[in-house]
């Protein structure tokens, strides 16, 4: 989902508290609720005078479930809705908790029942809402796809990255590899189509973060494709050149070949780049990829790896 350009501090604070699998905590506010009643929500409110954002995230984290706030892992969204004529200005945090997560102390009166969100069940958000807004169901979403290595925060692509994207692929390295400088409209397709990957295909890139500064690193992870001639699960990776040598390509793709095996149930995963690519073809082979052969792609000779043999 799309954040709000410039928005100042915000009314109202929301938590993506995910369990081990990765599926993000939502509870059903109670059919006596004056606002929203029955529908699926995230642990969050408002921001209390005098308490800045984080300070009500850990206080509605506490008041709403029992846990408390460990760590913020990062910003998901920045939106805005409106009830009775009133706009609220709302900033969701993916974070980590302590406490029980197999026993939430559900708010008496406020929520009757509670779930674990994760790839198949993520339209559950959408239950009892009447209005049809998707948008909390796409933040959810957003944290259910996200990943983390040692270093990186994984992050799925959709317009929201569409920038950095744009950045990543103004470098002349990057572009010359990889077609052409990007212009901003053409990140902004991509970003756009991988975000359709995510919903229909249920798989996509990640924009690649790293978990301490929050700074740039590349792209990745496994998507599916057509690669020489048939339907494929295809892992790839673009680091940016500053910080090639220090293992981010393999950590990248690493992750995405985890997720295509361990979460998707693959049975190969495969991965192409141009014969003299000697750094993406080191990477594979660190992957534990196997040379299979060369092919042809958009009309230039590429070299196809895979594990294990998908044929």
């Amino acid at each position: 989902m799309a954040t709000v350009p410039g928005m100042g501090e915000p009314d109202c604070v929301g938590a993506l508290v995910r369990d081990a699998a990765g599926r993000v905590f939502a509870h059903r506010r109670s059919p006596e609720r004056r606002l929203y009643p029955g529908i699926w929500d995230i642990v969050g409110g408002h921001v209390e005078p005098g308490e800045t954002a984080e300070q009500a995230l850990a206080r509605e984290i506490a008041e709403e479930t029992g846990w408390t706030l460990r760590r913020v892992e990062a910003v998901v969204a920045d939106w805005q809705w409106e009830h009775e004529g009133v706009v609220r200005a709302e900033r969701d945090y993916l974070v980590e908790v302590d406490g029980d997560l197999a026993a939430p102390r559900l708010e008496a009166g406020k929520h009757d029942a509670y779930a674990w969100i994760g790839r198949d069940n993520l339209d559950l958000m959408m239950e009892g809402r009447t209005d049809g807004d998707r948008r909390l169901r796409d933040v959810v979403a957003r944290g259910v796809r996200t990943r983390f290595t040692e270093r990186l925060r994984l992050d799925p692509i959709g317009p929201h990255n569409a920038g950095d994207l744009w950045r990543l692929h103004q470098h002349p390295q990057v572009a010359t590899w990889l077609w052409g400088r990007y212009t901003a409209d053409t990140a902004l397709r991509r970003a756009v189509r991988a975000r359709r990957g995510w919903e229909v295909d249920g798989v996509n890139k990640w924009m690649a973060y790293d978990r301490g500064t929050g700074e740039l690193v590349g792209r990745g992870g496994v998507s599916r494709a057509e690669v020489d001639g048939a339907p494929r699960l295809e892992v790839g990776w673009t680091v940016h050149p500053d910080l090639w040598g220090n293992g981010y390509a393999t950590e990248i793709g690493r992750a995405g070949m985890a997720y295509a095996f361990d979460e998707l149930g693959a049975d190969a995963v495969v991965a192409f780049t141009e014969v003299t690519n000697l750094r993406s073809r080191a990477v594979m082979e660190r992957l534990g990829m196997s040379f299979l052969r060369e092919i042809v792609h958009q009309g230039a000779p590429f070299v196809l790896y895979a594990t294990p043999n998908p044929e």
